[in-house]
C-alpha cells in the first residue's frame, strides 16, 4: 500500500511540475488526504492494540513505528496547507522528501517481514536446501550411470548386429518393413474423431508414432531398437482393438448407443489389420536377436554388477531424501501427493535398474535409469514451478524454496535464507490427484461385463491398463 501511494504521489507531483493546473493540484490533494486518512486508521488500530499490552511487553519497534507515522501525518498536513495556499514549489520539495521516507519505510517493512519468516521456517528451509542439493547430486550420478549402461548396450548391439547379419538380416529386415507398411495403413483406418470420442487420442498417437519409428529403425538396421518399438506399437494397437471391440459390441446390443457405428467398425478392422503384422515383426525380431543377457562376456557382466551396486546406493540415498522431504511436508504441507509419487517412481526406476543390471540385462537397466532421471527431473520442474507460481508477492508469501533461484548467485550459505526466494507457495489440494468417484464406479461396473470370446484377453488387458 505504501509502495502504491508513493508511486501515485510521485506521478502526480511530476505531472504538476510539468503543467501546474487546478485539476492536477486537486488530484494530488485528494491522494495526500487519502494517504493521511489511511495512516490515521492504522495508528488508531495500533493504539487500541497497545492498550491491551503491558508497558514492558510493548516493544521499541512498535513505539518507533507509531512515532514515524505521526511524523508522516505532520508532513502530509504541511503539504496540504502549502498546496491549498498556492505554495506549489515548496509543496513539491516536501513531497520529494516524503517519497524518500516512504521508500525507506517500505524497505524496512519488507526486510523485517523477511527476517521474521526466515526465522519461523529456518529449520525447514535448511532441510529443503539439503534435500535439493542431494537430489541434484543424485541426478548427476544417475546420469553418469546411464552413460555407462548406454555405452555397454551399444557394444552389445554391435555384437548382435553381426549375428543378425550372419542370419540374412538384410533380407529379413526388408520383409519386416513390408509388414510395418501394412500395419501403418491399417492404423490409418482408425478415424481420429472416433479415438477422441472414446478418449483414445494418446493411444492412437502412440500406435501411429511407434509404427512410423519402427519403419525408420528397420531402414537404419537398428534391430535392437526395432524390437522395442515393435512391442510398444503392438501394445498400443491391442489396447485400441480391445476398446473398439467392446464399443462395437455395445453398439450392436443397443442401437443408437454409438454416433457412427460404421466408423467404429472400420476402426476395429484397422486395429485388427495392424495387430497381426506387428505381432509377426516382434516375434521375428525376438527369434533373430539374442535374448537380453545372452552373449554377454564375463567382463561385461562384472561391469553391469558394479553398476547395480552403485544403483543400489543411489536408491537408498533417494529414500533418505524422500524421508527428509516428508518431515518438512508434515510441518509445512508444500508437497502434494503427485510430488511424492514422482520421487517414488524415480526410486522404483532405480530398483528396476538394479535388478536388471544384476541379471546382466543392460536394456532393462537403461529403461530403469531413464525412468529415475525423468521422474527426478519432473520433480525438479514441479518445485521450480511452485517457487515461481506467484512472483512479486514479496517475503510474506510462504516457505523459502531452494529451487528456481537465478543463476550466478551462488549457493546460499547455511542459515542465510534471505538469499532464497520468498514467493508465495500455493499448497496443492489432495483431491486434485484423485479420479472422480463416478469414473471409478463406471470402470468397475464395465469390467464385470462379458467381452466377446475372440477379444476377451485384449479387453482384459485394456482394463488392466486403465486400472494401473
Amino acid at each position: 500500500e505504501l509502495a502504491a501511494s508513493r508511486r501515485e504521489l510521485a506521478r502526480l507531483a511530476e505531472k504538476l511540475r510539468k503543467a501546474p493546473d487546478e485539476a492536477t493540484k486537486k488530484e494530488l490533494l485528494t491522494e495526500v488526504e487519502r494517504l493521511r486518512e489511511r495512516i490515521q486508521e492504522l495508528m488508531a488500530r495500533m493504539s487500541e492494540l497497545a492498550k491491551g499490552i503491558q508497558d514492558e511487553h510493548l516493544n521499541q519497534e512498535a513505539a518507533q513505528s507509531m512515532q514515524k507515522e505521526q511524523d508522516l501525518l505532520g508532513q502530509l498536513s504541511d503539504i496540504q496547507k502549502k498546496l491549498q495556499s498556492g505554495k506549489v514549489d515548496e509543496a513539491l520539495k516536501e513531497l520529494d522528501r516524503l517519497s524518500q521516507q516512504l521508500e525507506k519505510l517500505e524497505k524496512d517493512l519488507q526486510e523485517k517481514a523477511g527476517q521474521q519468516q526466515s526465522g519461523q521456517y529456518a529449520q525447514e528451509a535448511k532441510q529443503l536446501r539439503e534435500a535439493a542439493g542431494k537430489l541434484k547430486e543424485l541426478q548427476e550420478k544417475e546420469q553418469a550411470l546411464l552413460k555407462q549402461t548406454a555405452q555397454l548396450r551399444r557394444e552389445l548391439r554391435q555384437q548382435a548386429q553381426k549375428k543378425f547379419d550372419a542370419r540374412g538380416g538384410k533380407e529379413l529386415a526388408r520383409k519386416l518393413r513390408e509388414k510395418v507398411e501394412v500395419a501403418k495403413k491399417a492404423i490409418a483406418q482408425i478415424e481420429p474423431k472416433v479415438a477422441e470420442h472414446l478418449g483414445l487420442e494418446e493411444t492412437l498417437d502412440m500406435a501411429q508414432g511407434r509404427a512410423a519409428d519402427l519403419g525408420r529403425a528397420l531402414e537404419l538396421n537398428d534391430f535392437d531398437e526395432s524390437l522395442d518399438l515393435a512391442e510398444r506399437a503392438l501394445r498400443a494397437v491391442e489396447m485400441l482393438q480391445g476398446r473398439l471391440a467392446m464399443e462395437d459390441q455395445l453398439s450392436q446390443r443397443y442401437p443408437g448407443y454409438q454416433r457412427d457405428p460404421a466408423a467404429l467398425r472400420k476402426g476395429l478392422e484397422g486395429a485388427g489389420g495392424a495387430q497381426a503384422p506387428l505381432s509377426e515383426v516382434a516375434q521375428a525380431l525376438r527369434e533373430a536377436l539374442p535374448r537380453e543377457g545372452q552373449g554377454i562376456s564375463q567382463e561385461q557382466l562384472q561391469k553391469l554388477r558394479q553398476q547395480a551396486a552403485q544403483q543400489s546406493g543411489l536408491k537408498e540415498d533417494l529414500g533418505k531424501v524422500r524421508e527428509q522431504l516428508g518431515e518438512v511436508g508434515k510441518k509445512v504441507p508444500i508437497f502434494g501427493p503427485q510430488h511424492e509419487q514422482m520421487l517414488q517412481q524415480a526410486q522404483e526406476g532405480m530398483g528396476q535398474a538394479e535388478q536388471r543390471l544384476n541379471r546382466g540385462e543392460p536394456r532393462g537397466g537403461q529403461a530403469g535409469e531413464e525412468q529415475a532421471l525423468e521422474k527426478m527431473e519432473q520433480f525438479q520442474q514441479a518445485m521450480e514451478k511452485l517457487a515461481k507460481q506467484q512472483p512479486g508477492q514479496g517475503p510474506g508469501g510462504g516457505l523459502p524454496m531452494p529451487w528456481g533461484e537465478p543463476s550466478g548467485e551462488g549457493d546460499p550459505q547455511e542459515g542465510d535464507s534471505q538469499s532464497m526466494r520468498h514467493d508465495h507457495v500455493e499448497i496443492p489440494d489432495a483431491e486434485s490427484s484423485r479420479a472422480p468417484a463416478e469414473f471409478r464406479k463406471e470402470l468397475l461396473d464395465a469390467m464385470k461385463q462379458t467381452a466377446p470370446e475372440k477379444f476377451k484377453e485384449r479387453v482384459k488387458q485394456y482394463y488392466e491398463e486403465l486400472v494401473k
